[in-house]
C-alpha cells in the first residue's frame, strides 16, 4: 500500500494552539473604613479569585499601617476595626477549631490555591496571615487573638497546606518564604509560649531533611542592605531554627542537637551569610545553647564540631577584611576554647589518661627489680599522646597560625586552656623551617616564639587531684611544651650562622625563652620530688631526661659563642648583643654541666664591656642595655672556670682584672662586682679574705683613673698581680723566709703569732701572696715616689685591718725603704675603710644573725585597720562598669559598708543604689545576677542595719565582694548554689548565713563531682575574712560555727590538705585580734584543751596557745577558771 501524497496547500492542518500566558494583574488597594468592608473584601469566592487578591493587598495595607504607626492619628479608630473583624471571625466554640477555624474564608482560599496550583494565591494568603500575626505580637490586648491565630495554624489541615508550600521547588522561593515567616512567627509569639507545640507536630512543621534543603539555598549576589530587605530561604530557616532553641524547653533542644547533619547544615554556608544573621547565629548559640547550665555537655558538643568551628574561623579571620561580624565570631571562638561549661574543652594537662600513678600490679611489684622510669610501660613511648580533647586538636591543626594573627591567638589560646594539646599538635605538624627570611619563615618562628613563651600548668596539669601528682609528666611531652618538634638542633645551629641579623635574633630569643621555661621547670620538679618520697627517684630521672632531651635539641655553646663573635660591638648591635650574653648567663645558669664542657674564654668580651662601661656617656642611648649586657657577663666569668683574668688581650692597656678594680672603684658599692673581685682574688692566693681586698680598694680611693702618674701605679699593681699567678709558690718561699729572719722577738713568737692569724683566717696559712709582690716589686721603681707612696699607703691600710700582723710587720721591716718616713702616712683609715665596706650585706648579716636568736612566729596577719580616706566611694564612677568590676572597685565600695563612719555608711549606700540602677540597664553578660546581688546587699542593709544606725557585718560585707568575683565566672565550683541561695530571699539573714553556707557544703553533695572540699574551702576562708569585728564574733559563735570548722582539723583528708588546718588555725588567730576573743576561746569555746589535743606544744598550736594566754582577760580568765593563768 502506498504512502499518501505530502499536500502541501496551506491550511491542510490547523496551526497549533498557543498557550495562554497567566499573567497577574496587579491587585488594587482600597483603604479600608469599617470592618464589614474587611469581611467583604477577604470573603472568598471560586469564581472571585483577583477581587480576593485586592482584598488581601488592602488588608495588608491596613495591617502595616498599625504595625509600622503610619497614622497615628486615626491608629485607634484603625484598633478598633482590626479588633471588630477579628471578633467576627472567631469560631463559636475556641477549642474546636476543625470544623470552623478562625479565619475561615482565607484558610479556603489557601487551600483552593493549593489544589489549583495557584502559587500566587497561596504565597498572598500565607504572607497576609504572617503579617496579621505579626501585628497581633506588637500589641498586648490582642494577645488572645494572637494565640487562636496559633493555635489554628497548628491544626493538621493548615499544617498541610504549609508543608505542601515548604516543599515547593527551590526556584519558587516566593511560596516558601512566607511560610517559613509564619512557622517564626507562631514560635516566637509570647515569647514562645506555643514552642512546644510548634515541635511536637514536628512531622509537619520540623523536618530536619527539608531543613536541610532549604539551609542550602543561599545568595551571594546580593548585598547586605538587599539581604536584610528581602531575606534568602536559607536566612529564613535559620532564623526559624534559632527560634527553636531560643524557646524550646531543655529536651527539645537536646533532640535538635542529636541531629548532627542539621547542625552542620546551620553552620555550613555561614561565611556568605549577612552580618546580622551571622551576629543573631553566634548570640543565640552561645547565650541558649551554650551557656544553659541545664544542658549536657555532650549535647553542647554536637554543635561544636570541627566543621562548625572552621566555618567560624572563616567569618572571623579568612572572610573580607571589613567583614562586620569578625570580631564576634573570634570572640566566640575564643570562649568557646577557654571555657569547659560550653563542651568542647575538657580539663587536661601533661598527664595523658592514667599516667598520674602507677597502677596496683607495678605499685605492689616490691620483689621485681627497680628499672626507674623504664617500669612504667606508657612512659615516653613513642605513639602519639592520647588527648581528652580531639575536637580542639583537629581543629587546632586546620589553622593558619603562621598567616593570620587572629588564628595564632587561637591556637595559643587552645594550649593554654589544654595544654595536653602541644605535644599532640606538633606530632602531626610538619613545618617547614629553613631559615630563610620570608614571611612564612617569619610567621611560624613568631608562632613558635608564643608556644613557648605559654605558662606552665600548675602542678604540671594533674587535674585528678590538688598537688603533684605521684609520677613526673612524660619528658616527650614537656620538651615540646620547651622547645617544640620543628626546632631541632640543626635548624637552630644554621640560623644562629645565617648572615641575617634578624633571623639570628630570632633563634636567640626563642632559645632564651626556652632555657627561663626550663628553669621553672626543673625548679618545680625538685619541688615534687621533695614531697615525693617513695616515687623521689623517679622525679630526679625525670629531670635528668629532661636535661638530655632539651640538650639534644639546643645548639651547642660554642655555635652561640661564635655568633656573639661575629656581631659587630657597637650600640646599634646593642640589643642583640644583650640577647646573646644573656643566652650565655642562661647556659651556665641552667646547664652548667654541658657549659663547663666548652672552652669559653670569655675574658676579652668582659674587658671591653669594662673599658665601654667606663668611657660610656651618662645618658646614651644604649646605656641600660650595655649595663645589662656587662651583668650578664660578670655571671658568666663567676661561673666559668676557664676566664684568664691576668692576661692582656688584643692590645689591651689592663688584664681583666685590673680593669674590674679600676670600674669597681667608681662604683665601690656595687655588690655583684665586688663579690666576684673576692672569688677571683681569694682563688688565686692573692688576697686572703674580705679585709685585705677592702685595704686594697682603700689605698685607690684618692687617686684618679685618668691622671698619667697614677696609671702608673695600675700598671704596677698589674704587674705584680700578674707574678703571682704565674709563680704562687716563688712569693711563697719569700713569706716563710721573711718570718724566719724577723729580727724583732723570738722566733716562737712570730710563731705563735702566725698560728694565732691562722685561726682567725679560716685555716689558711699564709696571708695574701699580692703583699709579698708588692714589696719585691717596689724596690724596682724607688724613682717612682707615686707607686711607692702607693704601695706605703696599701701595707699601712694592710697593717690597720689585721688583728696579727706578724708577718706583714716582717714583710715591712725587710724593705726599708717602705718604713720611711718620707712619705706621708693617711689620715683617718677607718673611715676610709668604712667607705669602702659593703652597708648591705654587713646590715643583712646582722639581721640574719638578729633573726637567728628571735622566737619563732605565727604565720598569719592581723585584719587590716580601716582607712581614713575612702577614695573608692566615687572611683567606680569614673570608669567602665566592666572595668571597676575586674579593678576590684566595687569589691572596695561594698565594704564601705562595714564602716564605722556613719557618712561613709550613708554614701556608700547611695552609690550602691546607683549602681544597681546602671547594672539593670547594663550590657553586661552577668548584669543580671549583678544586679540581684547588689540588691539584695541594699536591701539586707536598708532593713538589718540602717534604722539602728550600726555597720554591716564584715560577714556579710566580704560575702558580697567574693560573691562578685564568682558571678564573673560561671565555671566556679559554688556558681550554681550562690544563685539559688540568691534566688531564695530578697535580703540576707546574717545571723543565719555562716550556718547555712556549713550545711550546704560540708553536708551536702558538691555540684561536681570533685569540688567538695573546693566549696569547703570557698566557704572556710570566707568565713576567716570576714572575722573582723565583735560583731562577726558574735554571729559565729552564736551559730556555733567556729566548733564546726575546728572539726575539720581533724578530718581524715586534713593530714594531705595543709591548708584546711592552716585555715582553722588562721581563724582562731584572727580570733584573739578582736576585742574580748581570747577571752571568749577560753570561757566558750574550750580552745586550751583543743590546741592540746591536736597540737605538740612548739608549733603553730603552742604559739597560738601562748597569745590566746597572752591577750586574754586575766581576771575573767581566773574567775572562771579558778587558776591563774600561768597554770593553764
Amino acid at each position: 500500500m502506498a504512502k499518501r501524497p505530502h499536500e502541501d496547500s496551506e491550511g491542510a492542518r490547523p496551526p497549533k494552539r498557543v498557550k495562554p500566558e497567566q499573567t497577574q494583574r496587579a491587585p488594587v488597594v482600597e483603604e479600608v473604613q469599617f470592618a464589614r468592608q474587611l469581611q467583604e473584601f477577604l470573603a472568598f469566592r471560586q469564581d472571585g479569585v483577583q477581587q480576593l487578591r485586592n482584598g488581601i493587598a488592602s488588608f495588608k495595607a491596613f495591617l502595616e499601617s498599625i504595625l509600622y504607626h503610619k497614622n497615628e492619628d486615626d491608629r485607634g479608630r484603625e484598633l478598633s476595626i482590626l479588633r471588630e473583624y477579628l471578633d467576627s471571625q472567631k469560631p463559636s466554640d475556641p477549642k474546636n477549631l476543625e470544623d470552623r477555624p478562625f479565619l475561615s474564608q482565607l484558610w479556603q482560599a489557601w487551600s483552593f490555591a493549593n489544589q489549583n496550583n495557584n502559587d500566587y494565591l497561596a504565597s498572598a494568603v500565607s504572607a497576609v496571615v504572617t503579617l496579621l500575626l505579626r501585628t497581633l505580637s506588637s500589641l498586648l490586648d490582642f494577645r488572645d487573638h494572637g494565640i487562636l491565630l496559633c493555635r489554628t495554624v497548628l491544626q493538621h489541615q493548615h499544617l498541610r497546606l504549609i508543608r505542601r508550600c515548604l516543599d515547593a521547588p527551590k526556584h519558587k522561593d516566593f511560596v516558601i518564604s512566607p511560610c517559613l515567616r509564619l512557622l517564626i512567627e507562631v514560635v516566637s509569639f509570647d515569647g514562645g509560649a506555643l514552642s512546644n507545640e510548634v515541635y511536637k507536630r514536628r512531622e509537619q512543621t520540623f523536618d530536619t531533611n527539608q531543613l536541610r534543603r532549604n539551609l542550602s539555598l543561599v545568595r551571594t549576589d546580593v548585598s547586605d542592605e538587599d539581604a536584610k530587605r528581602r531575606p534568602s530561604i536559607r536566612t529564613l530557616t535559620l532564623r526559624y531554627v534559632l527560634a527553636h532553641l531560643k524557646y524550646l524547653h531543655v529536651g527539645g533542644k537536646i533532640d535538635i542537637l542529636r541531629s548532627r547533619p542539621l547542625c552542620v547544615s546551620v553552620f555550613h554556608n555561614l561565611p556568605d551569610d549577612p552580618s546580622d544573621i551571622v551576629n543573631e547565629l553566634l548570640a543565640v548559640t552561645e547565650q541558649h545553647v551554650l551557656n544553659d547550665s541545664e544542658l549536657p555537655k555532650s549535647a553542647k558538643a554536637t554543635l561544636l564540631v570541627q566543621h562548625n568551628l572552621e566555618r567560624v574561623v572563616e567569618v572571623a579571620s579568612r572572610s573580607r577584611a571589613d567583614h562586620p561580624s569578625a570580631d564576634r565570631a573570634f570572640a566566640w571562638l575564643k570562649a568557646v576554647c577557654t571555657k569547659s561549661s560550653y563542651g568542647a574543652l575538657r580539663p587536661s594537662g601533661w598527664y595523658p589518661a592514667g599516667t598520674t600513678a602507677p597502677d596496683d600490679t607495678q605499685a605492689n611489684s616490691g620483689s621485681l627489680i627497680d628499672l626507674g622510669l623504664d617500669s612504667l610501660d606508657f612512659y615516653d613511648r613513642h605513639d602519639r599522646p592520647e588527648v581528652r580533647n580531639p575536637t580542639l586538636l583537629g581543629w587546632a591543626q586546620t589553622l593558619r597560625p603562621h598567616l593570620d594573627q587572629r588564628e595564632r591567638e587561637l591556637v595559643t589560646t587552645c594550649f593554654e586552656a589544654a595544654p595536653e594539646l602541644v605535644a599532640a599538635y606538633f606530632d602531626g605538624k610538619n613545618m617547614q623551617l629553613e631559615p630563610k627570611l620570608s614571611n612564612t619563615w617569619i610567621g611560624y618562628a613568631s608562632f613558635l616564639f608564643e608556644v613557648i613563651r605559654l605558662p606552665t600548668p600548675a602542678w604540671f596539669g594533674n587535674t585528678e587531684a590538688e598537688g603533684f601528682a605521684e609520677l613526673p609528666p612524660q619528658t616527650r611531652i614537656i620538651i615540646e611544651n620547651i622547645l617544640p618538634r620543628p626546632l631541632t638542633q640543626k635548624i637552630l645551629t644554621r640560623c644562629l650562622n645565617q648572615s641575617s641579623d634578624l633571623i639570628t635574633f630570632f633563634a636567640i630569643r626563642l632559645l632564651i625563652i626556652a632555657f627561663q621555661k626550663l628553669s621553672g621547670i626543673l625548679a618545680a620538679m625538685r619541688e615534687a620530688s621533695t614531697s615525693a618520697n617513695e616515687r623521689k627517684a623517679l622525679w630526679l630521672e625525670a629531670e635528668e631526661r629532661l636535661l638530655t632531651r632539651f640538650m639534644e635539641r639546643s645548639p651547642s655553646m660554642k655555635d652561640v659563642v661564635a655568633a656573639l663573635r661575629k656581631m659587630p660591638d657597637d650600640d646599634q648591635h646593642a640589643i642583640q648583643r644583650e640577647a646573646v650574653t644573656r643566652l650565655l648567663r642562661l647556659y651556665y645558669e641552667v646547664t652548667p654541666v654541658h657549659a663547663l664542657e666548652e672552652q669559653f674564654d670569655g675574658s676579652a668580651a668582659l674587658t671591653a664591656a669594662l673599658d665601654r662601661d667606663g668611657e660610656q656617656a651618662e645618658f646614651s642611648e644604649s646605656k641600660g642595655l650595655r649595663g645589662l649586657e656587662l651583668e650578664h657577663l660578670l655571671v658568666m666569668a663567676r661561673h666559668n672556670p676557664g676566664m684568664r683574668w691576668f692576661g692582656k688581650h688584643g692590645g689591651l692597656q689592663y688584664s681583666p682584672i685590673v680593669s674590674l678594680l679600676r670600674i669597681h672603684m667608681n662604683a665601690v658599692q656595687n655588690s655583684q662586682i665586688r663579690r666576684l673581685l673576692s672569688h677571683v682574688l681569694e682563688a688565686h692566693d692573692i688576697i686572703a679574705d674580705d679585709r685585705e681586698l677592702e685595704a686594697l680598694l682603700a689605698s685607690f680611693l684618692k687617686m684618679a683613673n685618668g691622671d698619667a702618674g697614677y696609671a702608673a701605679v695600675w700598671m704596677f699593681v698589674d704587674d705584680c698581680i700578674a707574678r703571682v699567678s704565674r709563680q704562687p709558690v716563688k712569693y711563697v718561699d719569700q713569706l716563710e723566709e721573711a718570718i724566719s729572719s724577723h729580727e724583732s722577738g723570738s722566733q716562737e713568737q712570730l710563731m705563735r703569732g702566725l698560728e694565732s692569724y691562722e685561726s682567725s683566717n679560716r685555716g689558711r696559712s699564709f696571708p695574701g701572696l699580692l703583699a709579698v709582690a708588692v714589696v719585691e716589686q717596689v724596690a724596682f721603681v724607688t724613682e717612682k715616689p707615686i707607686i711607692v707612696a702607693w704601695a706605703y699607703r696599701y701595707m699601712q691600710f694592710l697593717r690597720h685591718g689585721k688583728e696579727t700582723s706578724v708577718s706583714l710587720q716582717a714583710l715591712g721591716l725587710r724593705v726599708p725603704h717602705i718604713r720611711d718616713g718620707n712619705v706621708e702616712t693617711p689620715m683617718n683609715m677607718e673611715a676610709l675603710l668604712e667607705d669602702i665596706r659593703l652597708q648591705h650585706p654587713a646590715s643583712n648579716l646582722q639581721h640574719d644573725r638578729t633573726a637567728s636568736t628571735e622566737a619563732p612566729t605565727l604565720p598569719f596577719t592581723a585584719p587590716a585597720l580601716e582607712s581614713d580616706d575612702h577614695p573608692e566611694l566615687l572611683r567606680w564612677a569614673q570608669k567602665d562598669l566592666g572595668l571597676a568590676i575586674e579593678d576590684g572597685d566595687i569589691a572596695a565600695l561594698i565594704l564601705c559598708l562595714c564602716s564605722k563612719h556613719t557618712e561613709v555608711r550613708r554614701q556608700a549606700h547611695i552609690q550602691l543604689c546607683l549602681l544597681f540602677a546602671q547594672l539593670r540597664d547594663a550590657s553586661l553578660d552577668d548584669a543580671p545576677q549583678l544586679s540581684v546581688l547588689v540588691g539584695e546587699l541594699v536591701e539586707t542593709f536598708e532593713q538589718q542595719c540602717s534604722p539602728e544606725e550600726k555597720p554591716l557585718p564584715h560577714l556579710a560585707g566580704t560575702f558580697a565582694t567574693r560573691a562578685l568575683k564568682v558571678l564573673a565566672e560561671p565555671t566556679h565550683c559554688i556558681y550554681p548554689k550562690l544563685n539559688r541561695y540568691m534566688n531564695k530571699n530578697p535580703e540576707w539573714r546574717i545571723l543565719r548565713m555562716p550556718a547555712h553556707w556549713l550545711s550546704n557544703t560540708m553536708l551536702s553533695q558538691p555540684t561536681e563531682d570533685d569540688a567538695y572540699w573546693k566549696e569547703v574551702r570557698w566557704v572556710v576562708e570566707w568565713l576567716v575574712e570576714g572575722l573582723r569585728s565583735p560583731t562577726d564574733l558574735d554571729i559565729l559563735r552564736r551559730s556555733g560555727t567556729i566548733q564546726k570548722v575546728m572539726a575539720l582539723y581533724s578530718s581524715p583528708a586534713a593530714e594531705r590538705l595543709k591548708w584546711l588546718r592552716e585555715t582553722v588555725m588562721e581563724m582562731l588567730y584572727r580570733t584573739t585580734c578582736i576585742d574580748g576573743g581570747s577571752t571568749t576561746l577560753i570561757t566558750r569555746l574550750g580552745v586550751l584543751a583543743w590546741l592540746d589535743m591536736v597540737g605538740d606544744g612548739d608549733g603553730v598550736a603552742g604559739l597560738l596557745k601562748a597569745r590566746i594566754l597572752e591577750t586574754a582577760g586575766k581576771e575573767r580568765v581566773e574567775r572562771w577558771s579558778g587558776m591563774s593563768v600561768e597554770h593553764l
